[in-house]
């Protein structure tokens, strides 16, 4: 499934409770002021609900809610499963 700024930012207010209306591409993850553990949760739904798959190291590259919906989509698990294939192959 394709991650539009849209699906995420529902999923992020679903989580976190911040509304949708206070979700900006620009909007940094420091700005929803989520501790760990919602911060783990979030990360966790948008992996389930997208089928992607990242690790912390890549999330903690993510600074904007743009950036997360571009991760997502990069990071789609069938991409991810077909690349790890190709360097094993």
């Amino acid at each position: 499934m394709q991650a539009t700024f849209a699906a995420v930012a529902e999923r992020i207010s679903v989580t976190s409770g911040v509304a949708v209306d206070r979700l900006r591409p620009e909007t940094t993850l420091k700005e929803l002021a989520l501790d760990s553990f919602l911060l783990v949760e979030m990360a966790v739904d948008l992996q389930e609900e997208f089928d992607a798959i990242f690790t912390q190291e890549d999330l903690h590259r993510v600074s904007t809610v743009g950036d997360l919906v571009e991760l997502l989509n990069t990071s789609g698990a069938a991409d991810v499963r077909a690349r790890a294939a190709a360097d094993h192959g």
